[in-house]
């Protein structure tokens, strides 16, 4: 690999993780309805700020031993691991556009970069605030709506889609999570998926188009109930709860899954191989 492309690779790398440690801050703080910006970061058991020195990504969590510097409280290992995330969806991010057969040069592979970047962080915050407090927030995916169609009519080509592509995928993805609730709920008399999921798959309908939804919502499904099969043999091995204790689930209607980590892990699947998945389906069904 050239050296500038090393240097490109790496930065791609060291630009993920600084804003995945931004995306602790978002993922702690946005649904609690605190300020993304003030205070500066602080231990949540102490309150002693956190120096510069101790706040590099991964690195300061290893040198640590996962503690806070002040009070030695344990630190969440969620923190190293979102940076982490970032990092390497940051790196395949710009792997995706440097080495797109459709992009004619440098600069339209980092403007690729800089909407292929927007979108992974925004859906590595949704995928930890849902799991944490099963919302996903409308100040991530309502802005990310316009956000996705603009790339759909500026570089959508490089993906296989463009503006007619991610309108009708924008709508589709929607109105395909809005059928689901109500088919649902006609039956069961209970609310399954959220409106949230419906607003993150307008996000990825128009980001990725309309031929992206059927494999993003089969395997989102496949995959949360893998998640929910797992949760229930987890919570069937414990002890039975003592009086007034919450009623551990016996059966997967009865666990709470939050399907937007495993729509967005589809989203991530059909960008990064997307190829690769259509020629498995045209293997497999002659599609």
């Amino acid at each position: 690999m050239p050296a500038v492309e090393q240097f490109l690779a790496m930065f791609a790398c060291v630009w993920g993780a600084v804003w995945g440690s931004f995306l602790n801050v978002v993922i702690y703080r946005l649904p609690r309805g605190e300020s993304l910006l003030t205070p500066p970061s602080h231990c949540p058991h102490c309150q002693a700020r956190i120096r510069w020195f101790h706040n590099i990504p991964v690195a300061s969590y290893v040198l640590l031993g996962g503690r806070c510097a002040s009070c030695r409280a344990p630190i969440s290992v969620r923190y190293p691991l979102v940076e982490l995330t970032a990092a390497c969806l940051s790196l395949a991010a710009w792997f995706t556009a440097a080495y797109n057969p459709l992009v004619p040069d440098v600069a339209t592979a980092l403007a690729l970069y800089a909407f292929l970047f927007l979108f992974v962080m925004a859906l590595v915050a949704i995928t930890f605030i849902d799991l944490e407090h099963l919302i996903i927030p409308d100040s991530i995916s309502l802005p990310g709506i316009p956000v996705a169609l603009t790339f759909a009519a500026l570089q959508g080509q490089y993906l296989d889609s463009g503006l007619v592509s991610g309108l009708i995928g924008a709508a589709a993805g929607a109105g395909l999570v809005a059928f689901v609730i109500g088919a649902y709920w006609l039956v069961t008399k209970q609310v399954g998926m959220g409106w949230g999921d419906a607003k993150l798959m307008a996000v990825i309908g128009g980001f990725l188009g309309w031929r992206s939804l059927f494999f993003i919502f089969l395997a989102g499904s496949i995959q949360g109930l893998v998640y929910a099969g797992l949760m229930l043999a987890v919570t069937r091995g414990r002890p039975a709860p003592a009086p007034g204790d919450e009623v551990p689930p016996d059966s997967l209607r009865k666990v709470k899954i939050p399907f937007g980590p495993f729509l967005a892990i589809g989203a991530l699947e059909w960008l990064f191989f997307s190829r690769l998945i259509e020629s498995c389906f045209s293997a497999l069904f002659g599609m």
